[in-house]
């Protein structure tokens, strides 16, 4: 169970963060209607007409034997982002028992400095990622002509759903090809540097399935925005695919994990459901993103995945 639920936690710590980075903000000029690529340019190359947002970000993954229900709400005002949530956990024993398990968590990046606090057992503790801080930053400003090119170049198709005078929903499909390119180039240039010879084995067996399961996955998007001045209302990402086809590939790879995960990564591969849903609030929601009183004096520890950290026993 303890290697499980360690992997696990590499999962869903990475969805974590990708998953507090779709808060991207889009403006632009009211314009005729236009093709969908075109309309995708519009959106994501206008820029931004408003300093403040505040979002309520979901993801939402399960199989039999495992739920898991991340749930947030983020603040960002210009290159800063604030962000307070609950990661849920339910177990599902083959004989009905369950186990819940919550982890709060807190972000706060202030320009280049990040420090992501969550709470293990009864303690609070903190870590440092100003990799991720530069990150989130490029996500937050809106994207210069190059950017734009190398974001609509990871996209297949696009389509307008529904236009009217006042909202515009895209759907975009995914050049899953392009994004695995861009995995293995991203494994390539952050090799695992901590932890112990078995735990960067796994990371790099785990990035190449993932690579290979983005080869084969069917990744798209929804995204509704508003004409008035082309704020995002909505987004919605299904991305079942990705996850079931990533752990097809694990099962074809037996020799790169123990034997135990064979079940679990079964029921990925054949029953799992993995999607995140984004929506925008009223400023007034920003009261709900505060750093809890008791994690001001959480203990700073240099890797947010070891055993230390997260007290697995």
């Amino acid at each position: 169970m303890n290697k499980l639920i360690k992997l696990g936690k590499r999962v869903v710590a990475g969805a974590l963060l990708c998953g507090a980075m779709t808060f991207g903000v889009a403006g632009a000029e009211p314009a005729p209607a236009i093709d969908g690529m075109e309309a995708l340019r519009e959106v994501i190359s206008a820029p931004a007409k408003q300093d403040t947002r505040v979002f309520r970000q979901d993801l939402q993954f399960f199989i039999p034997a495992l739920r898991a229900d991340l749930g947030l709400t983020g603040y960002t005002k210009g290159h800063n982002l604030r962000v307070s949530g609950d990661l849920e956990l339910v177990f599902i024993g083959d004989d009905g028992s369950t186990t819940d398990m919550t982890f709060p968590f807190f972000l706060d990046q202030k320009k280049k400095e990040m420090t992501l606090y969550f709470k293990t057992d009864k303690e609070w503790k903190k870590f440092q990622a100003p990799t991720l801080a530069a990150a989130a930053t490029d996500e937050i400003v809106t994207p210069d002509e190059q950017e734009v090119e190398e974001i609509l170049s990871t996209v297949k198709s696009a389509t307008v759903l529904r236009e009217t005078d006042a909202q515009r929903t895209l759907l975009v499909q995914l050049d899953n090809e392009k994004l695995a390119d861009l995995i293995a180039q991203y494994s390539k240039q952050n090799p695992p540097d901590k932890g112990t010879a078995d735990d960067a084995e796994v990371h790099n067996a785990f990035m190449d399935c993932l690579e290979k399961g983005m080869r084969r996955a069917n990744i798209w998007y929804t995204w509704t925005v508003d004409k008035s001045d082309w704020r995002t209302i909505t987004m919605s990402y299904n991305l079942s695919s990705l996850v079931q086809e990533t752990a097809r590939v694990a099962l074809e790879q037996p020799h790169a994990w123990p034997k135990a995960f064979d079940d679990f990564l079964e029921r990925i591969a054949f029953y799992s459901d993995m999607k995140t849903y984004t929506i925008f609030l009223n400023d007034d929601a920003k009261k709900r993103v505060e750093l809890p009183a008791e994690a001001k004096n959480a203990t700073l520890v240099e890797d947010v995945l070891s055993d230390d950290a997260t007290n697995v026993k």
